[in-house]
């Protein structure tokens, strides 16, 4: 009996060891997303031509770890998730690869370095939709048709007006039809500026992350203002692309 249980012992070593013995472990790539949500990463595993592999595992340090389907397949690719606590790069650093195969009761490991890394935007915080300038107010656009708190000026009426905004002691004195306006007008060309707001380094740039999403939401074209760097305005997926990763990226050392 000690002869047989030594015997499985030592072929459990051997299989164990082999189950992870010649796999390929390749980075393929990661989406972008916002601090707080948890990043997807993409990693290729291939085994070599012939045996199958069961119950290997892929994991990085506080993230959940996912089993890799290699028993049919001579390749598959794993899908990891790791949380973002902070903007900039986020590198899960070297990935976990173990085995308890076959029995349970041994395990093979190996740390792979893949260098890998997402790119991790700002918090967006919204309720802050951008504002026009003074001078251009008048041409702009209401963000919210249900209209806005922030009372700021007045101006004549003009046809489409809501008739809730008209200021009737002031057409019984004067004759004349005016409208409250309010401050949540959008300029056409308006650009989402770091000065403009308040708050830490921090803060300020999520509250520019939620204005630059809402901007996009409505096909408005804008420009971004950050200490030492100005985009262009501009519209679409790629611009907004592009202002996303400058305030990730801001005050982010540059990579060697």
């Amino acid at each position: 009996m000690a002869f047989l249980l030594g015997s499985i012992f030592l072929v459990t070593i051997l299989y164990t060891f082999r189950n992870l013995s010649g796999l390929t472990i390749e980075f393929v790539g990661a989406s972008a997303g916002f601090v707080d949500e948890h990043i997807e990463f993409e990693v290729r595993v291939t085994r070599p031509d012939g045996r199958g592999r069961e119950g290997v595992q892929l994991g990085w340090p506080h993230a959940i770890a996912q089993w890799a389907e290699l028993f049919d397949a001579a390749a598959c690719v794993v899908r990891l998730f790791v949380p973002a606590p902070q903007r900039g790069w986020a590198r899960p650093g070297r990935l976990l690869v173990e085995t308890y195969y076959p029995l349970g009761l041994l395990r093979a490991w190996t740390w792979v370095d893949l260098d890998a890394k997402a790119l991790v935007y700002p918090k967006p915080i919204f309720g802050e939709p951008p504002r026009a300038s003074a001078r251009n107010r008048d041409e702009g656009e209401l963000i919210d048709p249900r209209g806005s708190d922030d009372f700021d000026d007045m101006r004549d009426y003009r046809a489409g007006d809501p008739v809730r905004r008209i200021l009737w002691r002031t057409y019984a004195r004067t004759g004349d039809l005016v409208v409250k306006q309010y401050a949540s007008y959008l300029d056409p060309r308006f650009v989402i500026d770091f000065d403009d707001v308040a708050g830490d380094t921090e803060l300020r740039l999520s509250r520019l992350t939620g204005m630059a999403l809402t901007a996009s939401n409505l096909q408005r074209e804008f420009a971004l203002s950050l200490p030492g760097t100005f985009i262009e305005s501009g519209i679409g997926s790629a611009h907004l692309d592009r202002v996303l990763r400058a305030l990730a990226l801001y005050g982010v050392p540059d990579e060697p």
